[in-house]
């Protein structure tokens, strides 16, 4: 096994100088499970990594780091409510900003959380009184051993505070 080479730095919020093996910027759904596939093969390890506000590097990573890409955000507007599509990889704070420029209200209370969205289902994000799960009707789950996408729904998610059937992957 190589030594690690790749800084970490700038993925993650306290900025310290770690390196990994390899460090795979992805912006689809399929470039996550050709790293997954190449890691098994390698027998390397494996981590997603939204913008790092939540993992603290003791030491560097001896594998491979999967930084989450998956933009877009497609907004559906119905007689009674606005439905939105968000990719993974968008930062939470500018979803939030996004909506409330475009007038849709809902997520103000969740202003300022670090992190992406991919990661807010996860933990069950909240503040103010207001929880992810008050918002989210379903969660689209990547399943890296087939590549195949699953859609949970909000019932199937198991929502607690602060935390999710997701914690569990």
């Amino acid at each position: 096994m190589s030594s690690p080479d790749t800084s970490l730095k700038a993925f993650n919020t306290l900025g310290l100088e770690i390196n990994a093996q390899a460090v795979v910027i992805a912006d689809t759904a399929e470039k996550i499970v050709a790293a997954w596939n190449t890691s098994q093969k390698q027998h390397q390890p494996f981590l997603v990594l939204g913008e790092g506000s939540n993992v603290l590097f003791l030491e560097n990573f001896a594998g491979s780091v999967i930084v989450n890409a998956i933009k877009g955000i497609v907004i559906e507007e119905q007689d009674e409510a606005w439905h939105l599509h968000v990719g993974a990889g968008e930062n939470w704070h500018r979803l939030v900003e996004h909506t409330l420029k475009k007038g849709i209200p809902g997520l103000e209370n969740l202003a300022l959380i670090p992190g992406m969205t991919g990661s807010a289902p996860i933990q069950n994000i909240g503040a103010y009184g207001v929880e992810l799960k008050d918002v989210c009707h379903y969660v689209d789950v990547l399943h890296l051993t087939s590549g195949k996408t699953a859609r949970l729904h909000r019932d199937e998610c198991h929502f607690g505070y602060r935390d999710s059937y997701l914690s569990m992957y």
